[in-house]
């Protein structure tokens, strides 16, 4: 009987340990660049996973779409909903990596069309377009958490090689050697960007320098 008892406790240990790596494997802040071409976080490879890779890896199902913008500006991403993340709960965005000419054709081929909430149209894609959507690369993560971060948190992802302010309470806070831009934001929600350190010059000329409308 004893014996039952230690091969329990000692059972009961392993699983609280592969527990806590688990969380801590998917800890927003536990982000390393592996190379110029690809940033470990929340257990994928963002710069060289494919769309369908990360939807394997993530245990989730997301439908890509393309989206428009009020100038014109096609991109091409998807939209996770809540997912706990270890101990923590977020949704991501996905942005897939297509160059403009497939976009074009993206955009003439839809099946259907929505407006979203920031102004922007979302076209549904064909199924042809879809399972080449699939096949494309992840170039950008977006993670936003659902609670609100304090500062004592931001803090866990190191000192910032560059901030850029966008007004009175909120500021990016940049990590080229990490392919990491975390939105800090006093008064409102955080968002951190994820990208290889190839493409980081990419996703700085993308950050709005206004605030985003985010819905459930």
């Amino acid at each position: 009987m004893r014996t039952f008892i230690i091969i329990g406790l000692l059972l009961l240990t392993a699983c609280d340990s592969q527990t806590e790596e688990t969380s801590k494997t998917y800890l927003p802040w536990n982000v390393t660049a592996n190379s110029d071409s690809a940033t470990h976080v929340l257990g994928v490879d963002i710069g060289t996973t494919t769309f369908k890779e990360l939807m394997f890896a993530l245990q989730l199902l997301a439908e890509p779409a393309l989206f428009q913008s009020k100038e014109g500006k096609l991109t091409l991403e998807a939209y996770f909903g809540k997912k706990k993340f270890g101990l923590l709960e977020a949704r991501l965005v996905a942005e897939i990596d297509a160059d403009e000419a497939f976009l074009k054709t993206m955009l003439k081929e839809q099946v259907g069309r929505d407006s979203t909430p920031s102004n922007h149209w979302k076209y549904e894609l064909s199924v042809k377009n879809t399972r080449i959507a699939n096949d494309l690369r992840v170039w950008r993560l977006i993670y936003m958490p659902v609670a609100d971060y304090e500062i004592k948190q931001i803090k866990f992802f190191g000192k910032p090689e560059e901030t850029i302010k966008i007004n009175e309470t909120a500021q990016y806070l940049l990590f080229p050697s990490k392919g990491l831009v975390v939105l800090w934001d006093s008064a409102g929600k955080e968002m951190f960007y994820y990208v290889a350190k190839k493409d980081f010059e990419r996703l700085k000329k993308s950050l709005p320098m206004k605030r985003q409308i985010l819905t459930d």
